[in-house]
């Protein structure tokens, strides 16, 4: 386990269960409760212009009792939710959005002299990436590596690549390019995985009618990728869960895009794509409430019309049937995001704001 000066050398020491590492001195490491991460204030909105959190991604994350999010002032923050002190990582004029978190790694989208950049934070340093693309965001973070989309010009409907780095290393390296787009991934410490729109009559996520696109896993220490084909689109993968790749799909049969109802996917992160399986059927009053995965479990909020929104928890190996998370049923539920001791949520605040909701894993 590294560790980070400051606040986040306190809260990686802290851990969430875990023996502390490297300690000055011989007390039990701390630990932390889902309650502490409940109430505290997010971003309404992702800056992008629209009404909630485009795309799916929210506006926090948490790795061990780290929490990283976006205030409601524009700023972005990272909270010791063993001790309770909090720090900025960046600024409201800086745009913060989209955090991801993992281990000792910090990583979100910014804006950079008017140009959307990912930055990432790791051994108490907070860097710019960059390399052979106009601008970048969509990061996701693994406890040696970041993730993110690269756009190869200016244009938002261009031509993307998937790039990883590695925080330490000079250069980062394209994991996924061809022809179309290439978006949306999500990289463990065995695996990248992301969605190719190569098959799409325009070569580009632009949610039209007739996007299509498959998921694709690659093996990081050989480069071996296997193509999840099936018919229609599948999009968005999660490789949280322990030998796991999860992801969305639309079926051809219904109109595209569809982004409120959607079938979960998931399948062995090293077999082929044909041994796949569905594992439900997912309907949600507003677009892009994507699910979440980690160690064990997957979760998904089920928001039908003229009921609560759920939230959903069900083993990755699918050994046995979802329930539902004790407490978390409200009156709608957006952005779930799983850490390895709790899972959080966005849900209306009687102010009209978002707020944190957690529970236990």
């Amino acid at each position: 386990m590294r560790t980070w000066v400051g606040l986040f050398g306190a809260v990686f020491l802290a851990g969430c269960g875990a023996e502390a590492e490297g300690s000055s001195d011989e007390t039990a490491p701390l630990g932390c409760a889902a309650t502490a991460a409940e109430g505290i204030e997010v971003a309404a909105t992702d800056g992008s212009g629209e009404d909630g959190y485009a795309l799916g991604y929210a506006p926090h994350a948490v790795a061990g009792c780290l929490l990283v999010y976006v205030h409601p002032d524009g700023s972005l923050r990272a909270r010791d939710l063993a001790r309770g002190g909090e720090e900025r990582l960046a600024e409201a004029v800086e745009a913060p959005r989209r955090p991801t978190a993992f281990g000792g790694v910090v990583a979100w989208e910014a804006l950079e002299a008017g140009q959307r950049v990912v930055r990432v934070r790791a051994e108490g340093a907070t860097v710019t990436v960059t390399g052979a693309f106009d601008h970048a965001g969509e990061p996701r973070a693994a406890a040696d590596a970041v993730v993110f989309t690269g756009w190869l010009s200016p244009d938002e409907a261009g031509d993307t690549d998937v790039f990883l780095y590695e925080p330490g290393k000079a250069s980062v390296v394209a994991v996924a390019s061809g022809p179309g787009q290439q978006r949306f991934p999500d990289v463990s410490n065995t695996h990248v995985a992301f969605a190719d729109f190569a098959e799409d009559a325009d070569g580009r996520f632009d949610e039209n009618a007739t996007d299509a696109s498959d998921v694709v896993v690659m093996e990081r220490g050989t480069g071996r990728t296997t193509r999840r084909a099936r018919p229609g689109k599948q999009a968005f993968p999660l490789l949280g869960a322990d030998g796991r790749v999860v992801y969305l799909e639309w079926g051809p049969m219904h109109p595209e895009p569809k982004f409120s109802a959607y079938t979960l996917i998931a399948g062995d992160v090293g077999e082929a794509g044909d041994a796949d399986v569905a594992v439900v059927d997912i309907e949600t009053a507003r677009p892009y409430v994507r699910p979440t995965a980690r160690g064990k479990w997957i979760e998904w909020v089920q928001w039908r019309s003229g009921s609560p929104a759920t939230l959903f928890r069900q083993p990755a190996d699918l050994g046995a049937e979802a329930t539902v998370v004790t407490g978390m049923e409200f009156g709608e539920l957006h952005a779930p995001v799983a850490g390895e001791g709790m899972t959080l949520v966005a849900t209306r605040a009687a102010n009209g704001g978002m707020v944190i909701r957690a529970a236990e894993r």
